[in-house]
């Protein structure tokens, strides 16, 4: 009777395949998906965004000045820093509009250049400038990223071991 119950255990104690290796690399795979697609979506939001943006060249008249008060650094070294603002005025459509703006060289009682989002109606002083070249490359690495972790995860999960029906 022994040598039964050791033959039939020892045919029904197959070792079982593992499974936890698998699973963990398919959630690990889940979450840089899912970071990486983030970090993507942002990245390309934020190229098409300075892409499509059009703005409108205008004459303003600078009409004052102030400071403007920010609190900059990291944790260990914060510390207030002080920038020269400047108010003007431009023409719209609808008027006369007034808008506070940074600038150092901006003299009160000038006209000068600026520059209005037609999106977003803000104001600057300042020439805009097309998106630099780390907006294309951190826009094409994370979706470049968010590519690979996906064809990973897919090849990981068709590539799992199937249970045997046949035994």
């Amino acid at each position: 009777m022994r040598a039964e119950s050791a033959s039939g255990g020892a045919r029904n104690a197959r070792p079982r395949p593992s499974v936890s290796g698998q699973v963990v690399t398919v959630l690990v795979l889940v979450i840089l998906t899912g970071f990486s697609g983030l970090l993507g979506a942002t990245a390309v939001q934020r190229l098409v965004t300075d892409l499509t943006a059009t703005q409108t060249s205008v004459t303003a008249q600078v009409i004052g000045e102030d400071t403007e008060r920010v609190m900059e650094g990291n944790s260990r070294n914060r510390h207030w820093v002080e920038y020269r603002t400047v108010s003007v005025d431009y023409p719209t459509a609808n008027g006369t509009q007034r808008a506070v703006v940074r600038s150092d060289d901006a003299r009160v009682g000038a006209s000068v250049t600026a520059w209005v989002d037609d999106g977003t109606d803000e104001v600057r002083l300042d020439q805009p400038s097309p998106p630099d070249l780390w907006q294309w490359i951190w826009a094409v690495v994370f979706v470049g990223l968010t590519i690979a972790f996906a064809w990973g995860l897919v090849v990981v999960v068709r590539n799992r071991p199937r249970a045997s029906i046949s035994e």
